[in-house]
């Protein structure tokens, strides 16, 4: 009965989302992976683009990481990108250049885990594999009034046992997408709009008047607010100096930025010379808020200065640059 409402309700409701037109492993493969952390809506250009430039595994996999981060900037969660191109070189060299459809040599690629795995298994190759995501444990935490903590070892695997029993045999991939767009579209996680649910005589939470309850509050820790100073330097030609991220950083790693600092640890670096302000950017990275002051900026007569380099606003789409940068730089642009 849930299964039938529910493939119902979605062959007529589904949202008209390009990954949903192939069956090619590599494009939903694509698709999963980008949803990662990343709203559906903000994810179609880029996934567009990223095909538009590697259609296949081997050009991912020959990719310059330069090229691949410049596709994926402004994705954020960089390591993504890595591991995609991690796993499509493995791909090339031990699969014959097409996505495993064994479980566990897709579980085995780097950056895939359980519900990646299932995902793409499940819509590419019809495996019955149920997923788990954010959306699908809370239409089950509801559906099944599971009071459990859903990050708990417990409360998962609850779920998981729920979301097996569930899958749909015939059409595995469909009921998959669909307790996700239930999920994403019927079934929110404030104000559901249980009035349009397929499945709400079914939902225990619904019938007892308590969809509300379920899944239950977590604490959730206090983002951390961090400031820096980023300084903005053009030469005569209009191009701007950027230096690059180490290698070892925590965040966007390889990437390009303005020169930045933290105005509590340390004074602004002795070769240039600070100027006026131009005004505050701000972006969120995990449970940081990042709010940076951007100021103009010279280099100090006679000072040499072999660690950056000049980019031209031509270069700037083509270019893996931070977000807070491409910020900055629009900011830059607003005030001429």
């Amino acid at each position: 009965m849930i299964r039938r409402r529910l493939l119902r309700w979605y062959d007529l409701h589904r949202r008209d989302l390009p990954w949903r037109k192939t069956s090619d492993p590599y494009c939903i493969w694509v698709s999963e992976v980008m949803l990662q952390q990343t709203r559906v809506q903000a994810a179609i250009p880029y996934y567009e683009n990223f095909l538009r430039y590697f259609p296949d595994v081997e050009t991912l996999a020959a990719a310059p990481e330069d090229e691949l981060l410049a596709r994926w900037s402004g994705l954020g969660y960089y390591s993504r990108a890595r591991n995609l191109q991690k796993a499509a070189r493995v791909i090339l060299e031990q699969h014959g250049s097409k996505f495993p459809a064994d479980f566990e040599a897709a579980l085995a690629l780097p950056g895939i885990g359980r519900y990646t795995a299932s995902a793409v298994l499940s819509i590419a190759y019809k495996l019955p594999l149920p997923v788990l995501d954010g959306n699908v444990a809370r239409v089950l935490s509801r559906l099944y009034a599971v009071a459990a903590d859903l990050k708990s070892a417990g409360g998962d695997k609850r779920l998981r046992q729920l979301a097996d029993k569930l899958i749909s045999m015939r059409r595995p991939g469909d009921f998959n997408q669909a307790m996700m767009e239930l999920g994403a579209t019927i079934c929110l996680p404030h104000q559901p709009q249980c009035q349009h649910c397929p499945i709400r005589g079914s939902c225990l939470a619904y019938v007892r008047e308590e969809v509300k309850n379920y899944p239950p509050l977590r604490r959730k820790s206090q983002p951390v607010l961090r400031r820096y100073i980023a300084a903005l330097i053009q030469d005569k030609a209009g191009r701007v100096l950027l230096v690059r991220r180490s290698a070892q950083a925590k965040w966007l790693s390889g990437f390009w930025e303005l020169p930045m600092w933290e105005p509590a640890e340390k004074s602004a670096p002795r070769w240039l010379a600070v100027k006026q302000q131009l005004g505050t950017v701000r972006h969120s990275i995990t449970d940081n808020r990042l709010e940076v002051a951007v100021f103009l900026a010279s280099l100090r007569p006679r000072r040499l200065f072999a660690d950056g380099r000049w980019i031209a606003a031509t270069e700037f789409r083509d270019f893996p640059i931070t977000t807070i940068t491409r910020k900055a730089l629009a900011l830059a642009q607003d005030r001429q």
